[in-house]
């Protein structure tokens, strides 16, 4: 590469080539995700199975493979002459070689971190003009115009990494003086990012100090509606007391005063609630709560278990399922609310945090009967009956029959205001007996199924998280030195798990227990279909046993169905595919697609109205049913 002109590369923005200053065009698409999949890992290797996902994401052709070498022997033509070695071969894939200070987000990552350097030394004019240089390395959003999951992914951790950079250069230049322009400048971000509290907070401190006072305070309320109206949160304790400090007007907050506390200490990411900040879940006021009734605290059962040590995302399911059952407190009739959705997606997490915060509304107790539907052996109507007569102090002897046992339930109840949670419920049936007719009292059922047969207060279904969710779950767990200093493997990781908590827990407690691992081992192992879902396994943290439990409870035509929808190269299916899959009538495939849907083991896709409707097959569920078909060929 030293003979002829500079290479130099973009990513940040179009995938781009210059030799010198001519742009080599790369116009194929195809070509320019595999040369932006290997300028995101720019001088390492890139397996060839990574090169795949990144051009044709889950439904690649069974000739991918060949195809890739295609692409790679094109784009070497184009970017230079065959002894360039831009583009090297090196088992598992190809490595593309960038010289030092070639690719524009290496320039932009060095002069961050030079930026960092000259803030921390207290030189923020200098911290502003290498920041203001490094924003412009960016000719647009990143990877632009690639729209693979894996794109999708690293062009969300670049835009995080692009709005802390701008971040840092509003602190850096509010440390030489407020300014009407930084008042503007900073205005037009918070509204178009109304979530990071972090520059909420400058913007106020740049108000108060330019005699704005009653500005400042506006900027907090506004956040302050926002937070509650979007995600049910309060401001974190940073802005609440920023707040406070303004409306006494702290002499900390005037131009040389000492600092409260830092802006941008560690970066706040706006979907995830700030450390401390209230969840609000729609607790009944105290003043609204009667008090307890009188006797010993001990003849209250309260079973549940422990709530979740941190819950990512969820707000706004959070904040209806609190709201819905602190309603029970002034209820004319009990309270029946369901949390539907996929294996390992988090129902059970989110409704132990919800019944812990609404705990003081059902003085009287607070049930938990893991109905276990889709585990090895189910808990039985009559069994799970006995427990909550015992539990309840009913006495003795329970009667024998279910309905006799849910009437003694109901007539115990009767009065009392208890919280019942139902866990891993598959149908109505294993509901109805524990539903009173008693005001005071409420229901909280979890399921795979949306059990529609059930007059619910309210319904939440659950979905995947989103990407920063995820990352967010995988830094709690495994540390935000780790995450950090492999931010791309990170992505990798959190992207092979498919947004399901369970999966990205399985994968975390992996990277615990081995704490010599680099991430990127777990990627590459993540990334090989064929071991995803052994590295998916960790103890009770075990993804292929959860959806096992589903395809379980599915007879015979269902289970059939479900592998031949799994061998499938596509995973979009729209009814006639499903149809000619499973070698029968379009209205005999759909109604066994329905019945998957239901048991969330297919997924619906969204169509044009008057469409029918089209079907979705997860990728950890395709790749269980491919492990089934073995199974059945030899069993």
């Amino acid at each position: 590469m030293e003979n002829g002109p500079l290479l130099t590369f973009g990513i940040l923005g179009t995938v781009e080539v210059r030799s010198g200053d001519r742009v080599v065009a790369v116009a194929s698409a195809k070509q320019q995700a595999l040369l932006g999949a290997g300028l995101l890992h720019a001088n390492a290797v890139v397996p060839t199975a990574r090169l795949v996902d990144a051009i044709w994401g889950e439904r690649p052709p069974s000739t991918a493979a060949d195809l890739v070498q295609t692409y790679v022997s094109t784009l070497r033509r184009r970017i230079g002459p065959p002894d360039s070695g831009c583009i090297v071969t090196r088992p598992p894939g190809y490595l593309v070689r960038v010289d030092r200070g070639a690719l524009d987000l290496h320039q932009f990552e060095q002069l961050a971190a030079a930026a960092e350097r000259a803030a921390t030394g207290g030189d923020h004019e200098c911290a502003v003009r290498l920041l203001r240089e490094a924003l412009g390395k960016w000719r647009g959003p990143a990877l632009a115009g690639l729209d693979s999951p894996l794109f999708r992914a690293a062009a969300a951790r670049l835009e995080e990494l692009r709005l802390l950079a701008v971040e840092r250069r509003f602190d850096a230049e509010s440390q030489l003086g407020a300014s009407g322009w930084l008042v503007a400048e900073l205005t037009a971000f918070v509204a178009e990012h109304p979530l990071r509290e972090s520059t909420r907070a400058l913007l106020m401190r740049v108000l108060y100090r330019l005699g704005r006072q009653a500005e400042a305070l506006q900027v907090y309320q506004q956040g302050y509606a926002l937070l509650r109206e979007e995600l049910g949160i309060e401001p974190g304790p940073g802005l609440q007391r920023l707040h406070q400090a303004i409306l006494v007007g702290n002499p900390a907050l005037d131009p040389g005063g000492a600092q409260p506390e830092p802006v941008f200490g560690g970066g706040e990411h706006p979907q995830r609630p700030p450390a401390g900040a209230r969840i609000d879940l729609g607790d009944a006021p105290a003043a609204a709560r009667p008090p307890a009734p009188a006797g010993p605290a001990d003849d209250r059962p309260h079973q549940l278990p422990p709530p979740p040590a941190h819950l990512v995302g969820r707000a706004a399911e959070n904040r209806a399922l609190g709201t819905a059952l602190a309603a029970a407190a002034g209820a004319t009739r009990p309270v029946l609310v369901t949390v539907d959705g996929p294996a390992g997606v988090g129902k059970t997490a989110l409704a132990l945090a919800v019944a812990h915060r609404v705990r003081n509304t059902f003085p009287d107790g607070q049930l938990f009967v893991p109905v276990r539907s889709t585990g090895p052996q189910t808990t039985t109507v009559a069994a799970t009956l006995a427990m909550l007569l015992r539990s309840v102090g009913a006495g003795t002897p329970i009667p024998p029959s279910v309905d006799e046992r849910a009437a003694r339930l109901r007539t115990v109840l009767t009065g009392r205001r208890v919280l019942l949670v139902l866990d891993d419920v598959w149908c109505a049936a294993q509901v109805r007996p524990f539903l009173t007719a008693h005001p005071g009292c409420a229901v909280l059922v979890t399921g795979r199924p949306a059990l529609a047969d059930l007059d619910a207060d309210l319904r939440v279904p659950l979905g995947p998280l989103t990407y920063r969710q995820a990352v967010e779950l995988l830094t709690h767990a495994v540390g935000a030195q780790r995450v950090e200093a492999e931010a791309g493997a990170a992505g990798d990781v959190v992207s092979a798990c498919d947004g399901l908590p369970l999966a990205v827990r399985a994968a975390a407690a992996r990277l615990v227990a081995r704490p010599g691992w680099a991430l990127a081992t777990l990627a590459d192992r993540l990334l090989d279909p064929r071991r995803r879902l052994d590295e998916l396994s960790t103890g009770d943290l075990d993804v292929r046993a959860s959806i096992e439990g589903g395809y379980r409870r599915l007879d015979a035509a269902g289970r059939s169905a479900l592998r031949r929808l799994g061998a499938a190269d596509d995973t979009d299916l729209a009814p006639a595919r499903v149809a000619q899959l499973l070698q029968m009538s379009p209205r005999d495939a759909e109604r066994i697609a329905d019945d998957l849907a239901g048991a969330r083991l297919l997924e619906y896709v969204s169509t044009a109205p008057g469409d029918r409707q089209h079907y979705r097959i997860p990728r950890l569920v395709r790749l269980f049913a491919q492990e089934q078909v073995p199974t059945v060929l030899t069993g």
